[in-house]
């Protein structure tokens, strides 16, 4: 009896820690394809906001997007879907990419899911066609730093969450790009897979939300292509809903090791 209960803790302490990870491995794109007109779609439980119009010979889009392009030199618009580092994260295939038009972009850039849950984090990267603009500058948007490379620009990312009632629980910011230190050397952009804690957006989050902005900002709004790829988002349940299934698990497996105590009795034989 005593070995048989003293398994339990170790169960409960399993289970608590179970949770998924949204790879977004199972959409089975073909090699430099992505999905940007679908309505919304579902992976790991979440769903990614999606929505598009069409204006003649030209399709826009905000939101989400599966993606498998690889294509990490190419600049400008015609390549919106592609991560800087060439796949998702370790290699992997899929990835997704978002897209808000200018700052503020969190109308359109959002995942919501079913229950409460701690986000822990994700991994964030640029896309090329915002790596290479920021890098290099192109029509519309200047090159990072100017021309003497000393101007403190800046792309950040600011992920926020939110509760069922929609109030809002905390905010992370992450910066893609920083050109504000005072040493040049320590200016950076974002090429790499890169891990955001976001785990002090608490325990009963039902969306995030995603919001670019940049220095670069004009007449008509941020210059500064408002992409940003995002891959491996680690969500466990809340305590209470994680509680439950500890407790629905520890119930199951003492019910079946008492089924099999009374197979197993000589008394029943």
């Amino acid at each position: 009896m005593t070995t048989r209960y003293a398994l339990v803790p170790s169960i409960f302490w399993a289970m608590a820690a179970l949770g998924t990870t949204i790879h977004f491995e199972e959409f089975g794109l073909p090699t430099n394809s992505a999905l940007p007109y679908t309505g919304g779609f579902s992976s790991g439980g979440a769903q990614f906001a999606n929505s598009w119009a069409v204006w003649g010979s030209f399709t826009s889009w905000n939101g989400f997007a599966v993606s498998t392009w690889t294509d990490t030199t190419t600049p400008g618009y015609t390549n919106q879907f592609s991560v800087i580092s060439g796949s998702g994260v370790a290699g992997s295939p899929h990835y997704v990419v978002g897209y808000g038009v200018g700052s503020g972009s969190s109308a359109e850039m959002r995942m919501t899911f079913p229950t409460d849950v701690q986000v822990q984090g994700l991994y964030v990267n640029n896309t090329t066609y915002a790596y290479l603009s920021m890098r290099d500058g192109d029509p519309f948007a200047k090159k990072f730093g100017g021309p003497s490379g000393s101007d403190p620009d800046w792309f950040l990312l600011t992920i926020r969450g939110w509760d069922v009632s929609d109030i809002e629980t905390g905010a992370i910011q992450f910066y893609l790009a920083d050109y504000r230190f005072d040493d040049p050397s320590q200016d950076y952009i974002v090429h790499t897979w890169t891990w955001v804690d976001l785990s002090g957006l608490g325990a009963s989050v039902r969306k995030l939300t995603f919001e670019l902005n940049s220095s670069d900002v004009g007449p008509w709004g941020m210059n500064t292509p408002a992409y940003v790829a995002l891959d491996d988002i680690a969500v466990v349940p809340e305590p209470w809903t994680c509680a439950t299934l500890c407790i629905a698990g520890v119930l199951g497996w003492l019910t079946r090791r008492r089924w099999s105590a009374c197979r197993a009795s000589p008394e029943l034989e």
